[in-house]
């Protein structure tokens, strides 16, 4: 079996409260055809106290091409995701050397070679690592990178894998895009990077694993492409967001569920844990709502989006390095899921050690 060794994160530099980019936004497009007097309230319905964005605001209200927006991505990408793999190798007491594949997860920026190629040379990965750069995922990059890695191990299971997720969602922020959507994301995205270490069952990494990796579910959903994803234009991504995700969550996540648990003879009552992208607010409720839990069971999922906004496919993993922070009980079930572009379902069932 597979198993989480360790994980590391990096926060963008700029940190940012809620309230301060509320006022940035309603003085960016007061003067515009935009009804920003009704739409701003979003704000103050998200439970977000701060974020980290890679850029200043003033930047933000300025027009950029798609050169300088990649330019950009490209530093800062390699900046975050050096330090977020720094801490995981470090948390684990191994080297970039012990690493056999990077698989690099991100939805926001276009780098070729891509980001695992540069960290190669910063960073003294062998030369024979396998490299498996996945983009276009969006927030459910975090958790199909963690099946990815699982699947990879238990192929190779004396070999180690190293998951890493950047996005930098703030690059995306387009001055001039007049809609709801534009809005709603301003409100809730923001920047970061996690890292997850991943060995297989005869790695001499197995004895420091923190959670054993049992399975992993993926679906996609008829007739849902427009829920969420970019659209390409001139300077850059466009959002796409539809207000739709949370009744989505709540119609089908719990069936969704309980089809991979009915896999493996569970039931949501056998699921102890739950680690669960902090998509936004509505989406934790409808997680809440649709499978009935209670006594805090997605405490971490909203401490990580009060403290840091929906970072798309980091978010999750740093729920993950959370999670590992309370000393879980061991010989638990657990559940990690996210939702995505697609509109897809990305779920990976694990038991503590």
């Amino acid at each position: 079996m597979a198993s989480v060794v360790s994980t590391g994160r990096a926060d963008a530099p700029y940190k940012i409260s809620q309230s301060e980019l509320k006022a940035f936004i309603h003085n960016l497009f007061s003067d515009s055809e935009l009804d920003v007097e009704r739409l701003i309230s979003v704000f103050d319905n998200s439970e977000i106290s701060d974020r980290h964005i890679s850029v200043s605001p003033e930047w933000l209200s300025e027009e950029h091409s798609f050169e300088e927006r990649s330019e950009l991505f490209s530093q800062t990408a390699v900046q975050l995701a050096k330090q977020a793999v720094t801490e995981a190798l470090q948390k684990a007491g191994t080297g970039a050397g012990d690493i056999h594949n990077i698989i690099y997860v991100t939805s926001t920026g276009v780098m070729t070679p891509t980001l695992d190629a540069i960290l190669f040379n910063e960073l003294g990965f062998d030369k024979h690592v396998k490299r498996t750069p996945i983009w276009g995922l969006g927030c459910a990059g975090g958790a199909a990178g963690l099946s990815r890695a699982m699947e990879y191990t238990r192929a190779y299971p004396d070999e180690n894998a190293l998951l890493i997720a950047v996005e930098l969602c703030s690059l995306t922020f387009q001055r001039n895009d007049l809609t709801k959507s534009n809005i709603v994301a301003a409100s809730l995205f923001s920047d970061g990077a996690a890292c997850t270490l991943v060995c297989g069952s005869e790695s001499p990494l197995k004895q420091k694993g923190k959670l054993e990796l049992l399975d992993s579910f993926s679906t996609i959903y008829d007739n849902s492409l427009g829920v969420m994803g970019w659209d390409i234009v001139e300077s850059g991504f466009r959002v796409v967001f539809s207000r739709d995700i949370p009744t989505i969550v709540k119609d089908y996540v719990k069936p969704n569920i309980e089809e991979f648990l009915l896999k493996h003879s569970l039931t949501i009552d056998d699921i102890e844990y739950y680690v669960t992208h902090p998509g936004g607010l509505k989406v934790i409720n409808s997680y809440e709502e649709s499978l009935g839990l209670k006594n805090g069971k997605l405490d971490l999922s909203r401490k990580v989006l009060r403290e840091h906004g929906n970072m798309s496919s980091p978010s999750v993993l740093y729920v993950l390095d959370e999670f590992l922070k309370t000393k879980p009980v061991s010989g638990k079930y657990g559940l990690l899921s996210a939702l995505g572009p697609g509109f897809s379902s990305e779920l990976v069932l694990f038991k503590t050690l």
